[in-house]
C-alpha cells in the first residue's frame, strides 16, 4: 500500500494509546528492515528530535534517560517511546553502514533549549564572524526559551517584538551565500528558522479565535517545511509520527486547522506522500483539561454508537485490519468520502459532540482496530545514592 513513498504519515486519532505507539514502532521497523527507510520523525520539537538523534549515533546515555529529557511533559512520555528508541539505537549498532535517525519535525514546543542557539551561533563564528556581534545581541534577548507555556503569557506586544528579532537573526544568517553542497550552512540555516517560526508561532493571542486559527496554521506549515527540508537534504524515506489531523489531509477541527500539514506535504511530494489514519471504536487514552496546563490523565469512552464511523467500521469481520482506501469498492468510497461523527482527541478531549471527518478524504489508508489502552506511563529510574 505505501508503495513507492518518500515520506509515509501515520497518525493517531488520540495522544497516548499502547495501541497506536506500538503500532509505530512495528511499521517503522518493517520500513526499515524491508523499504529502505532510515528517519523517524514525531510531532515534537526540532531541538528535542536533535538531542535524540545524537544518542541514535553513538552519544551517551541511555533509552529511558534520554526519553526522560527529550519527551518530559508530553504524551510520547512513555514506555512504547523507550521501546522505540532503544530498537534505533540497537539497530544502529548493528548496522553501522544503514543508520536510523530521529528527528522532530515540531517548533520549539515545550522549549527549544540553548543548544540550538549555540549550534548557529557556532557555525557563524566559523564562517562569518563578521556577523557575530549583531547575531549573538538578538540571540540574547531570546534565550533561554525553556518554557513555552509560561512565555504565552507575557504581553503579546513583547512578544511579537521577539519574533521580529528572531526573523532578523534567520534573514542574517540566511542571507549569506554557502557554497553549493556546504552541509554546516544547510544545518545552521535551518536551525535558525526553526527559531523563528517558534517566535513568530508564540505571538499567538490566545483570546483571539482568528489568532489562534493564524498560528496553527504557520505550525502545520512549519512541521511541513521541516519534513520536506530533512527528505530532500537527506534523501532519507520517513515515517512521519504525529496526530491523524497533521498527517492527513482534513482536520476535524477546520476552523482551527484550516490546512494540515498532511495537506502541505502532498502538494509538495505528490504520490511520494502517502498520509496513514487510524481509528478506534472503543477504549482509553491520555488527554488533558486544558492545552497548556495540566498533567496528561487517562479517559476511557465506550464503545462507538450507531452513525459514528467507528461503529460501521468494527463490525467488518475482522477484530483489526487495514485497509486502502484508494482502492475501495465503489459503494464503500461512498460511505468513506460522507462526513460523519468520529472519536478524536489531541491535547483535550470534547465527546459532545463529536467531531466529523470523511475518512475516504483525509486519508489514503486506514488501520482500525476494535480496541486501545492508554499507553504505559514511564518508569524512572532508580536514582544512585550520593555521599
Amino acid at each position: 500500500m505505501v508503495g513507492d513513498a518518500k515520506v509515509v504519515g501515520l497518525g493517531e486519532a488520540t495522544h497516548g494509546s499502547h495501541e497506536f505507539f506500538a503500532m509505530k514502532e512495528r511499521v517503522f521497523r518493517h520500513l526499515v528492515e524491508e523499504r529502505g527507510f532510515t528517519t523517524f520523525a514525531l510531532e515534537m520539537s526540532w531541538s528535542a528530535g536533535l538531542r535524540i538523534d545524537e544518542y541514535l549515533q553513538g552519544g551517551p546515555g541511555d533509552p529511558r534517560q534520554i526519553a526522560e529529557e527529550t519527551l518530559a511533559g508530553s504524551p510520547w512520555e512513555r514506555e512504547e517511546f523507550v521501546s522505540l528508541i532503544g530498537w534505533m539505537r540497537e539497530h544502529n549498532r548493528r548496522h553501522p553502514d544503514h543508520p536510523v535517525h530521529f528527528m522532530g519535525d515540531d517548533l520549539g514546543a515545550p522549549k527549544l533549549g540553548d543548544p540550538v542557539f549555540e549550534r548557529v551561533l557556532s557555525s557563524v563564528r566559523e564562517t562569518r564572524p563578521e556577523a557575530l556581534p549583531r547575531l549573538t545581541e538578538l540571540y540574547s534577548r531570546l534565550r533561554p526559551f525553556d518554557d513555552v507555556f509560561s512565555y504565552l503569557r507575557k504581553p503579546v506586544a513583547e512578544r511579537r517584538e521577539n519574533a521580529a528579532r528572531a526573523q532578523e537573526a534567520f534573514d542574517l544568517v540566511a542571507g549569506h551565500q554557502g557554497t553549493d553542497g556546504d552541509d554546516d550552512y544547510a544545518w545552521t540555516v535551518q536551525h535558525a528558522r526553526n527559531i523563528a517560526q517558534t517566535f513568530a508561532f508564540a505571538t499567538v493571542d490566545l483570546a483571539d479565535p482568528a489568532s489562534v486559527t493564524v498560528a496553527e496554521r504557520l505550525r502545520d506549515q512549519a512541521m511541513a517545511d521541516s519534513v520536506l527540508w530533512w527528505q530532500r537534504h537527506t534523501g532519507h524515506k520517513m515515517l512521519l509520527s504525529a496526530h491523524n489531523g497533521h498527517v492527513g489531509y482534513l482536520s476535524t477541527h477546520p476552523d482551527t486547522y484550516p490546512r494540515t500539514q498532511g495537506a502541505v506535504l502532498r502538494d509538495g511530494l505528490g504520490r511520494d506522500y502517502t498520509a496513514i489514519g487510524f481509528s478506534f471504536a472503543a477504549g482509553s487514552f491520555l488527554t488533558k483539561d486544558t492545552s497548556l496546563d495540566g498533567d496528561w490523565k487517562p479517559v476511557t469512552v465506550p464503545a462507538a454508537r450507531p452513525g459514528m464511523n467507528e461503529y460501521t467500521l468494527d463490525r467488518v469481520r475482522y477484530r483489526d485490519f487495514y485497509l486502502d482506501l484508494r482502492t475501495a469498492p465503489a459503494a464503500a468510497r461512498a460511505w468513506l468520502d460522507h462526513a460523519r461523527p468520529v472519536y478524536d482527541a489531541g491535547s483535550t478531549f470534547t465527546p459532545n459532540p463529536l467531531p466529523t471527518l470523511a475518512l475516504g478524504r483525509a486519508y489514503d489508508i486506514l488501520i482500525h482496530l476494535h480496541q486501545v489502552r492508554a499507553a504505559d506511563k514511564l518508569e524512572s529510574l532508580p536514582h544512585e545514592p550520593t555521599g
